[in-house]
């Protein structure tokens, strides 16, 4: 850990998960942590012995190394539907994102999808990195939105690829703003990352994370 993934206080970020997480659940949990060498990767696995989608308790983190640096993979986050909108997950994120900045790790990816999570990861900055993705979206915009609706959904698309022809930053962000993009969205499935060396992307994110 001192070698690998310098700074990174594990203990502080586990037990921030503990304090929060726990009291919102009565069902056993399971604690796990994974850790090989080669390549460095570390595992945070918090999961309760839910049998019901609402009852689920779950936090699932991985730090992989590699040359270009650590990245963190947000594999899964959700907590039980009683106690979700009580801003609980922001205050996990807000010592995680501290943690992420102590060991300089490069990037956070995320498969946008479950859980309506391709809203939630959309608000929180992440950027679509596959167009084809995108363009998934935007079709299912344009099926379900009015002509006047959907006219700045596709300013944005456009605006976005004639500037950056084949970009892998979309701003999902932008899309997220809009009222009624908020259902589709929610009903996307996307893959996105927010690039933490990227001043824009990072800000979103910090935004998001520290807005009360």
């Amino acid at each position: 850990m001192k070698t690998e993934f310098q700074n990174f206080n594990l203990v502080k970020l586990l037990e921030e998960v503990e304090t929060t997480f726990t009291p919102t659940t009565s069902l056993a949990i399971t604690r796990t942590i994974y850790y090989q060498d080669k390549p460095p990767k570390l595992r945070i696995l918090y999961i309760n012995d839910y049998t019901k989608d609402e009852e689920a308790l779950i936090f699932d983190r991985e730090f992989v190394k590699s040359v270009k640096g650590v990245e963190v993979n947000h594999s899964y986050c959700v907590i039980p539907e009683t106690h979700q909108k009580k801003g609980l997950v922001k205050k996990v994120f807000q010592v995680s994102l501290q943690e992420y900045v102590n060991m300089g790790a490069k990037k956070i990816n995320v498969h946008a999808g479950l859980s309506g999570g391709g809203h939630v990861w959309a608000r929180h900055g992440f950027v679509a990195v596959d167009p084809a993705e995108v363009k998934v979206i935007l079709d299912e915009a344009k099926r379900r939105l009015k002509t006047a609706e959907f006219a700045p959904v596709k300013h944005i698309f456009d605006k976005y690829y004639t500037d950056y022809p084949g970009g892998k930053a979309f701003p999902m962000i932008l899309w997220a703003k809009i009222d009624f993009m908020k259902e589709i969205l929610r009903g996307s499935d996307w893959h996105g990352e927010v690039d933490l060396k990227n001043k824009e992307q990072f800000t979103n994110f910090m935004e998001y994370v520290f807005r009360k």
